[in-house]
Parts: structure tokens; sequence; C-alpha cells
């Protein structure tokens, strides 16, 4: 039996499937409230497990979201500002550890989370570049059957190398194949 692919999901996979569908468009519309947000929903939950679980790690997420939107700033403001936070919990958790090792240890998280946040960065910019760098030619092309000319949008007919040259990155170098060979000379 085959199956619909326009059915409704099932009642219980249709919230969730709404909810991750408004958090991609708070994301794609918002970057930077959105990383906002998860950076206040990780230092909560970080302030809540207590400072024996070590929930910090979790910062690379709104580092790693802001950097792949290229806000840079945002990136690396909560690359600095989230171990600054991190520290600001010794107080109320009457913190055993001493304040000259939370010193030690916050340089080290602002730089592990800063080259974090550039490596995420550059990689989503040389993504978005190539992504500009490809053209791909989509749909039906409607072609002579006798002359092997592609109609144009404007209705000329041009030829398949020249239509594929204008519309993609390809180039053409001609040459005759084993078979034609003999027919031409």
């Amino acid at each position: 039996m085959v199956e619909n692919e326009n059915q409704a999901a099932p009642s219980s996979q249709a919230p969730r499937s709404r909810l991750r569908g408004a958090a991609h468009r708070f994301y794609v519309r918002r970057p930077v409230l959105f990383g906002l947000v998860v950076a206040i929903i990780v230092l909560t939950v970080d302030y809540f497990t207590g400072r024996g679980i070590q929930f910090p790690i979790a910062y690379v997420i709104p580092v790693g979201l802001a950097a792949w939107k290229q806000k840079r700033a945002v990136a690396y403001g909560g690359a600095l500002l989230l171990p600054v936070l991190r520290l600001l919990f010794h107080v109320p958790w009457d913190e055993t550890q001493t304040l000259s090792t939370g010193l030690v240890n916050l340089p080290v998280a602002a730089i592990s989370l800063s080259l974090y946040a550039y490596l995420i960065d550059r990689t989503s910019r040389q993504t978005q570049a190539l992504q500009k760098r490809v053209r791909k030619l989509e749909g039906i092309l409607q072609i002579c059957a006798a002359c092997k000319r592609i109609k144009n949008p404007d209705g000329s007919y041009v030829q398949l190398e020249a239509y594929i040259t204008d519309h993609s990155e390809a180039w053409f170098s001609h040459g005759l194949c084993p078979d034609c060979l003999p027919k031409y000379l």
C-alpha cells in the first residue's frame, strides 16, 4: 500500500514539528535574538544544575548559532561573556574552587569559544561562497528533435553548447568520437 505524502502527520508528532518549524523560522528571521534566548536558557540550566555538573560545554550552542549566521559581534561577545557569567556563579554557589583557579579558567574558556566561533564563521562563509558558485540547470528544457537546439525563455532557439555555457559554469571543447571519426575524415 502506498501512502500519500501529503497526509497530515500523526497528532502526536504534529505539535512537535510545528514547534521545530517555529523555532527554525525564529532563528532564520532573528538570529541575534534567537542566540540570546538560547544563551539565557543555557545559562539558566547551567546555574540550576549546580557546580557538580559541568554544563558550560553547552555554551558552544549559542556561540555556534551566531557564528553560523555570520553575526560575529554576537558570537565573539558570547564567547567572552558566557565564561564571565559562569565565573559569577561562584558567589551564590559558595564555590570551593578558588577565585584564582576560576580566573585562570576564564581566558581558557573564552579563547576556546572564540576559536570555535572563528571556525564556524569561516566554515559558514566558505559554504555560502560555494553555494553562490554552484549553478545548475533544472527543469525540462525544450529541445528541437532535429537540430538539438534549445528554446530560450524568449522563444528563440540557441545551440546546445551556447545554452549550457550561458546557464552554467561548463565549457565545451569539440572533437570527434571514435564512431564519427571515419565518417568525417
